[in-house]
């Protein structure tokens, strides 16, 4: 079993957290490690931006796109 913790956010914050996981069917700890999930992508897709990349690592990176997309629809 996982641990706990209490986390202090605004209720507004709470409220819309609240909404997203219902939208999505899922638990407020699963809808938060969701969006934590989704930040870390959006980074790491900034980073990419700014590198120059061959066409090994375009194949690469497309393959990777066809994953995330193919997560994200479920």
């Amino acid at each position: 079993m996982q641990k706990s913790t209490t986390v202090r956010v605004a209720r507004e914050t709470r409220d819309g957290l609240r909404d997203l996981a219902e939208d999505d069917g899922v638990t407020l700890d699963e809808e938060v490690n969701r969006l934590v999930r989704a930040e870390r992508q959006r980074r790491i897709g900034h980073a990419l931006s700014a590198v120059q990349i061959d066409q090994e690592d375009q194949s690469w990176l497309d393959m990777g796109a066809d994953v995330v997309g193919n997560d994200a629809r479920r």
